[in-house]
C-alpha cells in the first residue's frame, strides 16, 4: 500500500487556528485581489469580501463542541487531514436541520433541501443537509475523529471523503463546472492513490442514488486510476 502523505496540511496536533489560517491564505489569493480584470473594468471594483479572522474558525469549533452539536468535518478542509495543499475558502460540515439550527451564531444566507450556506462571524460555512439520504449514510457509518491541539473534531473518513465526491460529481458534470470538476477528481484520484479503500462497498451505495450511466463513468474513472497504480507497480520489461 502506498503511504500517506508525510506533510498533511492539518495533521493530528495541529491548531485550529490553521484553519483558519487556510481560509485566510484562500481569500487572499482569491478574484477580487486581481487588479485592473475585465469585469472590474467593466463594471467597477466591488468590495471586496471581508478577510475571515483565524480566531474565528478556532471560535467555531468550540461553539460546537461547548453545544453538542452532531455533525461531520467533509469537504476541503476535512481533505487537508489527509493531504496537502488543497485552498478552501469555506469550512463544510455536515450534520441534520436540527443541528444547524442549534448553533448559535451561525446566519443562514440560503437553503433548499440537502444544502444550505451560513456565515459565522467571519467565517463562511456550507451545510451538507442529512434530509439527502446518502449524506445521512455517510454520518451513521463514514465517521471518524480527528485531534487537534484544542479538541478532537468529528470528521469524515477517507471512504466518507470519497464517496460524497463521487456522488457529486455526476451533477457537476451536467452542470459543465469544470473547476469543480477537476477539483474533485483530483481529491478522489489523491485519496485513492494515498490510502487504496476498497471502493466496491462505495460503488453499492452509490448504485442506490445515481443512475447506471452515471455509475459506468464514476466507475470508468476509477479503473483509469487503478490501471495507473498498477502499470507504476509493474516492474519494467526486459
Amino acid at each position: 500500500m502506498i503511504k500517506a502523505p508525510a506533510n498533511v496540511t492539518l495533521p493530528e496536533g495541529a491548531s485550529l487556528r490553521r484553519v483558519g489560517q487556510v481560509l485566510l491564505d484562500a481569500w487572499e489569493a482569491g478574484s477580487h485581489q486581481w487588479r485592473d480584470t475585465p469585469l472590474q473594468l467593466r463594471e467597477g471594483n466591488p468590495a471586496s469580501p471581508p478577510a475571515p479572522a483565524p480566531r474565528d474558525a478556532l471560535d467555531l469549533f468550540r461553539v460546537l463542541e461547548e453545544h453538542r452539536i452532531e455533525y461531520l468535518l467533509v469537504g476541503g478542509m476535512a481533505m487537508l487531514t489527509y493531504v496537502q495543499g488543497r485552498n478552501t475558502r469555506d469550512v463544510d460540515l455536515l450534520l441534520s436541520v436540527e443541528a444547524m439550527r442549534q448553533i448559535p451564531k451561525l446566519r443562514i444566507q440560503d437553503q433548499n433541501d440537502f444544502f444550505a450556506r451560513g456565515q459565522f462571524q467571519s467565517v463562511q460555512v456550507d451545510l451538507l443537509l442529512t434530509t439527502n439520504p446518502l449524506f445521512k449514510t455517510v454520518q451513521e457509518r463514514f465517521a471518524t475523529t480527528h485531534r487537534f491541539a484544542e479538541l478532537r473534531v468529528p470528521a469524515a473518513t477517507v471512504e466518507g471523503l470519497v464517496l460524497l465526491k463521487l456522488y457529486a460529481l455526476p451533477s457537476l458534470y451536467r452542470q459543465f463546472d469544470w473547476d469543480r470538476i477537476y477539483i474533485y477528481e483530483s481529491d478522489v484520484k489523491r485519496l485513492l492513490a494515498y490510502y487504496q479503500p476498497d471502493i466496491e462497498p462505495l460503488f453499492s451505495i452509490l448504485k442506490d442514488h445515481i443512475s447506471s450511466g452515471e455509475m459506468r463513468e464514476l466507475r470508468n474513472l476509477v479503473t483509469e486510476e487503478q490501471e495507473r497504480w498498477r502499470h507504476r507497480d509493474e516492474p519494467p520489461a526486459a
